[in-house]
């Protein structure tokens, strides 16, 4: 009888915990810098929180993908620019976004500051238990 009660007890704990919603997969997105050599900084908030696959099907580089300057900032004050309908090609596991604030001056590009991101790493495939092994 104790050995019935002690594997029910078992077996219910072991649904529980697998039947529990495991979100890692849906952490806050937080950038970092790309360099540290780089004097400027910025700050990267993202509205999906992680970009949903295959939501937009076009088949449109996301890397063609970028925004100008219409107005000229001074260094250090906050600013919003907004890339919406950004088409969100099916996405490898991991990812890394990539937002870059720079130039170019003829054919030369110049860096002033970067923040990436790599998304992934799925909590999905790590959450599946093979016991059978």
């Amino acid at each position: 009888m104790k050995n019935f009660i002690f594997a029910f007890i078992l077996f219910v704990l072991l649904l529980t915990v697998n039947a529990a919603p495991f979100q890692l997969s849906k952490r806050a997105i937080t950038f970092k810098p790309c360099d540290t050599n780089l004097h400027y900084s910025i700050t990267v908030n993202i509205g999906t929180d992680p970009p949903e696959s295959g939501k937009n099907k076009d088949k449109h580089n996301i890397a063609d993908s970028y925004r100008t300057f219409n107005h000229s900032f001074k260094a250090g004050t906050p600013f919003n620019i907004s890339a919406s309908n950004v088409p969100t090609p099916e996405l490898p596991d991991p990812y890394t976004i990539v937002v870059v604030v720079g130039g170019q001056f003829s054919v030369r590009l110049f860096l002033i500051a970067c923040a990436f991101v790599t998304v992934g790493g799925s909590s999905e495939k790590s959450k599946i238990f093979d016991i059978l092994n």
